[in-house]
């Protein structure tokens, strides 16, 4: 199957609304044809793995953030998210937000490099899809903690640097937790990035750049389903 035949919204073989299971059932990639496990159910049988869901994304926030100058992670990631390989829903997005947080860094400070994004990207890209759900934690403040644990090369044997990295997941995720709704990525994302942006400012004193709230708006409540509307505070009509 070609790579131009994807949908970006719900399955992305045939655009049905995906169905997410609390008990895993046995599922094959359609296409790599991987055997695995998995919560989330296409009505017409259709699977795609974590890996090849997120793969032409991964190019996408690759490219981008290598050669990207910007110190405002949220410009970088609005930026992402409009480009037409990125779902709406999706692991993507995990390895999106660590590493716009670390590319921002770098670009604002120089105490990061290229294989530092590199790293934040590939470890983003592990975390699969539906945590919020199904693991009891949002991938997106997950993401961010990532992004920290990079920056400050925290590993499980550093005292000071892990758990400033935890705690940059655990107010990422108190965050994304007060917002009323059923799942949706480009929301925990904007959350998540401003956690995190207020988080480095106060442990590292970087001031990285930022969107103001009141103009921090969704572009993609169209493309959503199950959007709150009125009740997220991104909302701004459904307007292409």
């Amino acid at each position: 199957m070609k790579e131009q035949n994807k949908k970006t919204e719900n399955c992305m073989i045939c655009g049905e609304e995906l169905a997410y299971l609390t008990t895993a059932i046995p599922a094959a990639c359609i296409y790599c044809g991987k055997a695995e496990s998995a919560n989330i159910h296409c009505p017409s049988g259709h699977y795609v793995c974590n890996e090849c869901h997120a793969s032409d994304s991964i190019k996408i926030i690759t490219q981008f953030c290598l050669s990207s100058t910007s110190k405002n992670p949220m410009e970088m990631a609005k930026t992402i998210m409009k480009h037409p390989t990125m779902p709406m829903h999706g692991p993507e997005h995990h390895a999106m937000i660590a590493a716009v947080l670390v590319t921002a860094y770098k670009n604002l400070t120089g105490k990061a490099t290229d294989e530092d994004i590199m790293e934040a990207i590939r470890r983003g890209a592990t975390v699969p899809g539906g945590y919020c759900g199904l693991y009891g934690t949002d991938a997106a403040a997950i993401a961010t903690g990532i992004a920290m644990s990079t920056v400050l090369k925290a590993t499980p044997l550093t005292d000071h640097e892990r758990r400033t990295a935890n705690m940059m997941t655990s107010r990422a995720l108190a965050a994304i937790a007060s917002n009323r709704g059923v799942r949706c990525c480009k929301r925990s994302t904007f959350v998540a990035l401003e956690s995190a942006i207020q988080y480095f400012r106060e442990v590292l004193g970087t001031e990285l750049e930022y969107i103001p709230v009141s103009k921090l708006k969704c572009e993609h409540s169209f493309r959503n389903k199950q959007c709150a509307k009125a009740d997220c505070r991104f909302y701004t009509g459904e307007t292409e």
